[in-house]
């Protein structure tokens, strides 16, 4: 009789634990397939688009087509600065298979070590790798014959400049993104730069784009072209004596502006040292520390070229006229303190136009009390200084001038600025300043951009008076005591600014560069600023020269650098002598 254990007689506990398995397999199937339920849910549904972009960047090749960067032209349509496409090498490192041998076949060709063309190719990553910019296209053909897989060549445009370094500084840099960094590149950037466009088209499996296939093509928009009022040939003249005035006089820089008095046109902007826009290494601290334009970023103590202001000043409030004459005893005491002339003369009178031949600091001083504190700074900042002109470009310095509401301010800066000492101008400054007594006392806002030309239509910039600062008759008279000061027969500083058979306006000046313990008696600043012809001024130039070897004369070194610049112009111009042949007024 076969015995065994009846169905009914299983652990109750047993089945428990059986169905417990079956209901935890159940819930984790259904969890799982939940799980997958919500993941096909988020992709088809709340990421689809994202997943159609990606299939769409399989199948579809985007191409940024880079714009022209517009031209920059001289005030006669002459290119100053332009854009030329070439092509530059890359590499999709990922398909590079025998680095070595790619690397040796281009090193002879792009004139580079193997080991640095081996470490760039070696570099495995999704992005395509810069291995040259801007190839010539005789080696870009043979790159392209090598037919190795990986490499690839892009148009891109690169930046040239004609004129070679002419204007460097106010031209500006563009950066490898094709964007200005500085100067006139900088500040119209959204004008030149243009905006880019756009190729999409069905590509194969190789990547290439299908010659026959779909595409969408979106045009780039090329840069504008700025016309400039910068004179090519008076911008050269300008670099090349302030370059022969900085060796001569062992210099270690300077600066010229020159203008056009009728209107504020800036006709050059010289700065030294500069740099050359093809260096290699453009982009170095060395040189990126000369990417600004001394004209208009680096202010200083002018010294005697601001008694022209002074003078300006005591004219139109009446204070003085030319021939007012005081007594020069040689110091000046204003206030507890002691002014002195910067080089002794016969004391006894002066008038003022002798205090601007003679340079004198007491008389320009004397000068400046009488007229007062509140009368001589209402002047100085109608003239414009301690505030930017508002020229188009970047970088522009406001200078100081201390007023006295300033709590730094104090009742000798008075005495002190009358002679341009304590007061920091730009060259710009001082030569719209001028202008403005060049022009019968009318002050204008400079201006470097004549118009703007590109697919929206042409912006024109147009002379912008600021304000009547002095009478006319007050600029007159100043004129012609500015012309005795370059006509004295004694034969001071200023006479080295003489042009045979033209009258020339101008004040020549040293200043002693300030320090941590105060003015330093071997470094200094030496400046002229002028005009011609004095009676139909043409242009004005200021010219300074960053200490000069012999502190002792520099003066007449910045002198001499204005009237070699005068004498060209002058002719360039083809305005005719306005004083018998040879003479200069002596």
């Amino acid at each position: 009789m076969r015995s065994g254990r009846s169905p009914l007689d299983i652990d109750p506990s047993y089945l428990e634990t059986r169905r417990w398995r079956v209901y935890v397999l159940v819930a984790v199937f259904a969890t799982f397939c939940g799980v997958l339920t919500a993941r096909l849910i988020f992709i088809q549904a709340l990421q689809s688009a994202h997943f159609r972009s990606m299939a769409t960047e399989e199948h579809w090749r985007r191409t940024v087509l880079p714009p022209r960067r517009g031209d920059i032209l001289d005030s006669n349509g002459v290119p100053l600065a332009t854009s030329v496409p070439f092509q530059s090498l890359y590499a999709a490192t990922s398909e590079i298979r025998n680095t070595e041998r790619v690397a040796a076949a281009l090193a002879p060709l792009l004139d580079e070590s193997p080991a640095l063309l081996g470490a760039k190719l070696s570099a495995k990553q999704l992005a395509p790798v810069l291995i040259k910019r801007w190839l010539p296209d005789d080696v870009a053909s043979r790159v392209s014959k090598l037919g190795f897989d990986g490499l690839f060549l892009q148009i891109e445009p690169r930046r040239v400049y004609p004129q070679g370094t002419l204007a460097a500084q106010l031209l500006g840099v563009v950066g490898v993104d094709n964007n200005g960094l500085s100067g006139l590149e900088l500040e119209f950037n959204s004008d030149i730069a243009g905006k880019p466009g756009e190729l999409v088209a069905e590509r194969d499996t190789a990547g290439d784009a299908i010659a026959l296939g779909p595409h969408q093509y979106t045009p780039p928009v090329d840069g504008s072209t700025i016309t400039l009022t910068v004179d090519r040939y008076v911008e050269w003249v300008a670099e090349r004596e302030l370059q022969a005035a900085i060796r001569q006089y062992g210099a270690r820089g300077g600066s010229i502006v020159i203008l056009d008095p009728r209107t504020g046109a800036v006709l050059a902007m010289a700065g030294a040292p500069s740099f050359r826009p093809d260096d290699p290494n453009l982009y170095s601290e060395e040189n990126i520390a000369h990417y600004n334009i001394p004209g208009v970023s680096s202010a200083y103590e002018p010294g005697s070229i601001f008694k022209v202001i002074t003078m300006a000043a005591a004219l139109d409030t009446g204070t003085v006229a030319p021939d007012t004459a005081f007594v020069d005893p040689g110091v000046f005491t204003y206030d507890g303190g002691t002014i002195h002339n910067a080089s002794p003369r016969p004391l006894g009178l002066e008038t003022m136009t002798q205090t601007l031949i003679y340079s004198s600091n007491v008389g320009a001083s004397w000068a400046a009390a009488r007229v007062g504190a509140t009368n001589f700074y209402r002047y100085v900042q109608a003239f414009g200084f301690g505030k930017p002109t508002g020229i188009e470009l970047p970088g522009e310095a406001n200078g100081t001038v201390r007023l006295p509401s300033d709590p730094v301010w104090f009742p000798f800066d008075l005495v002190t600025n009358a002679f341009g000492q304590g007061i920091s101008v730009t060259p710009l400054q001082m030569a719209v300043a001028v202008a403005a007594i060049a022009n019968g006392g009318t002050l204008l806002k400079p201006y470097v951009v004549q118009k703007v030309s590109g697919p929206d239509g042409t912006r024109v910039y147009y002379p912008t008076v600021r304000g009547q600062v002095i009478h006319q008759e007050t600029a007159a008279n100043l004129t012609r005591m500015l012309v005795a000061v370059v006509d004295d027969p004694k034969n001071t500083p200023a006479s080295a600014a003489r042009v045979p058979g033209y009258s020339i306006a101008g004040k020549p000046g040293t200043a002693e560069v300030p320090g941590d313990n105060g003015y330093s008696k071997t470094d200094t600043i030496a400046s002229f600023v002028g005009y011609a012809p004095a009676e139909a001024p043409r242009f004005v130039i200021v010219v300074r020269i960053d200490g000069p070897r012999e502190p002792q004369g520099s003066d007449a070194a910045a002198a001499r650098v204005f009237g070699a610049i005068a004498r060209q112009l002058l002719q360039y111009y083809q305005i005719p002598p306005n004083r018998p042949d040879g003479e200069n007024g002596t």
